[in-house]
């Protein structure tokens, strides 16, 4: 068995694409493999598969929708076809850094067996919701919280735990899946932890997807909170270390054990 799959959904982001194949290479010593499910790309993306194929070989294995059914769908595309023990996601303009999925995979599979989820800090220009913070050679990264609770922009988990809890939601399209899945995690009796040393430089590219995509962002958001049934913000729903899962609002009122 392989040791880790990694997902990629991408859309007619070549170049971006192209650097996140090359750092995925660096970023692990494990017997991996690279799922990249391509949502009927029009730009250079096949030359770009075609060239990692001559150096992936059988590593990589290349799913192309007819058309864009967006992230969610994409990266369950991918978590299906897995074979890897542990399984994580990356978006196509996110680039780990060298060694990062080896230590995230340390972090999930040798710390204890109640850690469901490693997440992965990432570089991203946010003002709130930080759960936890580091730096490395002047940039800021970050793992975040959802009303008090840990979840992982980029998690590695096994593959095991991501076929129980069915994946992604495929009521979203793009933006809620991430804190969604960890939440699922959470409620079902595991924790998501930082991983440290797992940093994850990710542009967020303003180009014309993501400014396409902005409505359906909103609309997924509005679906994982009346889903979750998750409180409006306060000024007092911060992130405690010692109590990284409030699951207030959660609906099977699970309490983590200690």
């Amino acid at each position: 068995m392989l040791d880790l799959s990694i997902v990629i959904p991408t859309v007619n982001r070549a170049d971006s694409l192209k650097a996140c194949l090359a750092a995925v290479r660096e970023s692990t010593g494990q017997n991996y493999e690279v799922i990249v499910v391509d949502g009927a790309s029009s730009d250079g993306t096949a030359g770009i598969l075609a060239e990692a194929r001559g150096e992936l070989g059988e590593h990589l294995c290349v799913i192309t929708e007819q058309c864009r059914e967006g992230f969610v769908r994409a990266a369950n595309k991918g978590f299906r076809a897995a074979r890897g023990r542990y399984v994580t996601w990356l978006n196509d303009d996110a680039r780990p850094l060298p060694g990062s999925l080896d230590r995230a995979v340390e972090c999930v599979g040798g710390t204890s067996d109640r850690v469901g989820l490693a997440a992965m800090f990432h570089s991203t220009p946010v003002s709130g919701n930080v759960a936890v913070a580091v730096s490395h050679r002047g940039r800021t990264y970050h793992v975040l919280h959802v009303r008090g609770t840990l979840y992982a922009n980029f998690g590695v988990g096994s593959r095991e735990l991501f076929e129980r809890l069915g994946y992604f939601d495929e009521r979203y399209f793009l933006n809620a899946a991430d804190p969604d899945f960890s939440l699922k995690v959470w409620d079902a009796g595991f924790s998501v932890a930082p991983a440290f040393g797992a940093l994850i430089d990710h542009d967020e590219i303003a180009d014309h997807r993501r400014k396409v995509d902005v409505n359906c962002g909103a609309t997924d958001n509005a679906k994982l909170f009346a889903k979750w049934e998750l409180p409006d913000r306060h000024p007092r729903q911060v992130f405690d270390a010692r109590d990284p899962c409030t699951l207030r609002g959660l609906r099977t009122h699970f309490r983590r054990a200690v």
